[in-house]
């Protein structure tokens, strides 16, 4: 089973049920709404598809809805033609509405003039265009081109290193997250991040919206500017996972520094139990191409080797030319790097680590060295809210990992998370053999007598045989994690498939 997961963002190349199926039949375990662009009605639409398409398929399909942010960008240009800029020429951004041309351009940002004083930095789309700010009046910003080219439309404004004095949240991101939570959506990615507080905020309305009954969609806090990368710590702290945003990260930062990062980042983020995605440019190429460059499979298998729990496509899945061999090109590319991992690099993360003390982590450690006393590499974890199934995948210990769980929410929300493999488990509430057992929580199964969880324990069996990813005589490992949010079960059960379940 592949481990890394594949994170496709959704646009007009893949807008269609037909081709949403083809990208998860070539590997996408989750598809990423890009709320930068579109309608709540295009977003919408392609949720629904996504869903009929998992659905057909009979498969696990998480869904993110990535808030736009507090993009700042320049207007629009006369004609809509594209203007150059040249090196060395004076070039002024305005807070003024106006009409843009090769001498001045609007701006969204109406406190531009504030934050920027003589011989600040100004990049302009993604840093192919570079500017160094000489004078400022109270609307607008005069500049000296240093790098120029060609302008076109509503193009990105970056400051590297100035402080902005806006929220990582705005007003058509809070309509946004209200929308999205609605839609029932899996994962809310939160732009330009800087502090842990804005993780927290926006945590807490997650939390506020959410109608789930067990868990909840997680955030996830995209580093894509020098000021988280201090903060790194604390952010970690306050969210369920990040992002490697390395486009802006590169532009923010600095182009040699960006694998830096992404290895600090990847490595703390694993370290304290939050899932990673790595994205931006991993197949830029094939959005014109229908193969990739060699340095492309190479940043891809290094990502995977970094322990990244997904790889995710932009352009390549949204607007480019083929999205459907992008996605059979990453996953090829994940399961070289898998099959073929230097040696040094399969030590699980966790093992030489300090003791934390925590109940969870014993659990996982005690998983993971049943499973190599054993000689097995399958762990099936039984799950409400995802939440152990995601600790065990961040210790990083190679194991297959099955999650059976109750909630459909929580099977699709763990297809992103690397190592698992989940499964919605309906035979608990509406098998006949199950049907005794009443309106009862996978925590009152494992909590009660030992013929009723010999009986839950079996069930899960079931699932997995028919699934086809055990068979009869094979050895696995079954955990209990925190079910109901009551507690953890101390269930670490060695059974070999056909035989008597241990008693414990």
């Amino acid at each position: 089973m592949r481990k890394a997961k594949i994170l496709a963002t959704l646009g007009p190349a893949s807008n269609t049920q037909e081709i949403i199926e083809k990208m998860i039949e070539a590997g996408v375990s989750a598809v990423r709404i890009n709320m930068s662009h579109g309608t709540h009605e295009e977003h919408a639409a392609n949720i629904e598809r996504s869903r009929a398409a998992a659905v057909k398929l009979k498969r696990a399909l998480a869904i993110l809805v990535d808030l736009s942010g507090p993009k700042i960008r320049t207007s629009t240009l006369k004609d809509a033609a594209p203007v150059e800029l040249k090196g060395g020429a004076l070039f002024t951004i305005t807070t003024r509405e106006i009409e843009g041309n090769q001498h001045e351009v609007s701006t969204n940002f109406s406190h531009l003039p504030e934050v920027v004083e003589p011989g600040t930095r100004i990049l302009v789309d993604d840093g192919a265009i570079e500017l160094i700010v000489e004078s400022e009046t109270e609307t607008d910003v005069i500049c000296r081109v240093v790098v120029g080219g060609w302008l076109k439309e509503r193009k990105g404004i970056n400051l590297p290193n100035t402080p902005l004095p806006i929220p990582s949240m705005t007003e058509k991101d809070h309509a946004d997250l209200i929308w999205a939570m609605k839609q029932n959506v899996d994962y809310i990615a939160l732009s330009f991040v800087r502090k842990a507080e804005d993780c927290r905020d926006v945590k807490a309305l997650i939390k506020k919206l959410n109608t789930r009954t067990m868990g909840r969609a997680l955030l996830v806090a995209k580093i894509e500017m020098a000021e988280a990368i201090e903060n790194l710590d604390d952010i970690i702290a306050e969210t369920d996972g990040v992002m490697v945003a390395r486009g802006d990260l590169g532009v923010e930062t600095s182009v040699e520094l960006v694998p830096v990062y992404q290895k600090r980042i990847i490595e703390k983020a694993v370290a304290n139990d939050k899932f990673v995605i790595t994205a931006t440019q991993m197949l830029q190429s094939m959005i014109d191409s229908p193969s990739p460059t060699r340095a492309e499979a190479s940043d891809i298998a290094n990502a995977v080797w970094d322990g990244s729990d997904a790889v995710m496509l932009s352009a390549e899945t949204a607007s480019g030319s083929y999205p459907i061999e992008a996605v059979r090109t990453m996953a090829r590319i994940i399961d070289a790097a898998e099959t073929i991992k230097p040696e040094h690099l399969r030590k699980a993360a966790k093992f030489s680590q300090a003791p934390t003390g925590r109940t969870s982590q014993a659990l996982c450690k005690a998983a993971a060295y049943a499973a190599k006393e054993m000689q097995t590499e399958k762990v099936a974890v039984f799950t409400e809210s995802g939440l152990m199934a995601r600790r065990l995948s961040a210790f990083r210990s190679g194991l297959q990992t099955f999650a059976l769980t109750t909630s459909e929410d929580a099977r699709n929300q763990l297809a992103l998370i690397w190592g698992v493999q989940p499964f919605f488990d309906k035979d608990l509430s509406t098998s006949q053999e199950m049907a005794s057992l009443g309106d009862k929580t996978m925590f009152d199964l494992l909590s009660a007598d030992s013929g009723t969880t010999e009986e839950m324990l079996k069930v899960g069996e079931k699932v997995l045989l028919e699934a086809d990813v055990i068979e009869t005589g094979e050895t696995i490992i079954m955990l209990a994690g925190r079910l109901s949010g009551l507690g953890l079960s101390s269930s670490v059960v060695v059974w070999t498939i056909g035989e008597r379940v241990p008693r414990r």
